[in-house]
């Protein structure tokens, strides 16, 4: 009898330990790399909630260097407004390149495409002061649990740019239609390959958009600007992926699915460095949505569960404040 109990004693308890390794903690933070008071006070609540909560890793969505990216992979910004703002946090930031990432000083339409190209060779800097920084190519696929054999989620870290940066006409950057050729295939194929139950998707570009920039198709007002983007989404990733995580505007938003795209439901979190006001608050539907703070959102994955929560942060005081949090049951 009592090894019956002894026996009966490990297996819930190991039953318990698997399932809580199996749930996923992340944090979704873009457009943050100002090196000033606001990344700070972003960087700092966020090691407040993860002291609080469990976070395994980050999403950057972009904008990693403001005003223009790095001149080389040796850029002193790098520790300047990656490694000290976040030097606190012992986690890895998965990374995904921005317009500001991409850029000559003017104008920032993400078109000068060799300066991304220092960001990815900084992740193979053997002299680092950490290894947080995680960008291994300008798009691609991690899963997590990171250690797990049958991982229950797969991350597709894409790169908008220049799909969707600058407003110029597609015929004047041949070059451009390679890129999303490649791009789109690459997807296609990792969506195909997948058995995850969760896909997540995420880069700088967003699909849908309340703030300054709008949604593909009409950025900033203009017929057309980010159009090639908002196809490569709805030809290969739109009712395929369960959530798609993007920054460009630099608010908080949690935007219901559309028409257009399925099932996807949408994540803005830009306000990890600047803020902006909503342009048109009711351009899309949301469940939530915030501006002219700065903020985050972390996000738990448990079987068939999605739990967002939404964390702002005053601008003036740096306090932070869980301000919305939602579970959404997977079908």
């Amino acid at each position: 009898m009592k090894r019956m109990f002894l026996f009966l004693l490990l297996y819930f308890t190991q039953i318990s330990v698997y399932a809580l390794s199996e749930a996923v903690s992340f944090i979704a933070v873009g457009d943050m790399g100002t090196g000033n008071a606001n990344q700070y006070a972003v960087a700092r609540a966020i090691a407040d909630v993860c002291d609080r909560k469990t976070c395994d890793f980050a999403i950057g969505l972009g904008d990693n260097i403001y005003p223009s990216g790095v001149e080389s992979s040796r850029d002193e910004v790098f520790e300047s407004k990656f490694e000290n703002p976040y030097a606190k946090l012992d986690f890895t930031f998965y990374m995904t390149l921005g317009n500001h990432d991409d850029s000559p000083r003017f104008p920032l339409n993400g078109l000068d495409d060799f300066k991304g190209r220092f960001q990815v060779d900084y992740h193979y800097r053997g002299d680092r002061l950490s290894e947080k920084w995680y960008l291994p190519a300008r798009y691609y696929h991690f899963a997590a649990p990171v250690a797990s054999d049958n991982p229950a989620i797969d991350f597709f870290a894409l790169d908008s740019n220049p799909i969707g940066g600058g407003k110029m006409h597609w015929d004047l950057f041949p070059w451009r239609e390679t890129y999303l050729a490649e791009q789109k295939a690459w997807l296609g194929q990792m969506l195909a390959g997948s058995h995850a139950s969760w896909k997540i998707a995420f880069a700088h570009h967003p699909y849908v958009s309340n703030g300054k920039h709008g949604n593909a198709g009409e950025y900033d007002g203009v017929t057309g600007s980010g159009k090639d983007w908002s196809l490569l989404m709805e030809d290969t990733l739109c009712d395929q992926v369960d959530v798609y995580f993007s920054g460009h505007d630099h608010n908080l938003q949690w935007l219901t699915p559309v028409e257009t795209c399925g099932k996807t439901g949408f994540i803005v979190s830009g306000a990890g460095g600047k803020t902006h006001p909503l342009l048109v608050k009711d351009r899309n539907t949301v469940w939530w949505q915030a501006a002219d703070t700065l903020g985050f959102f972390r996000i738990q994955i448990e079987g068939d569960q999605f739990t967002g929560e939404a964390y702002t942060v005053d601008p003036n005081t740096g306090e932070w404040q869980l301000a919305y949090t939602q579970t959404v049951t997977r079908q």
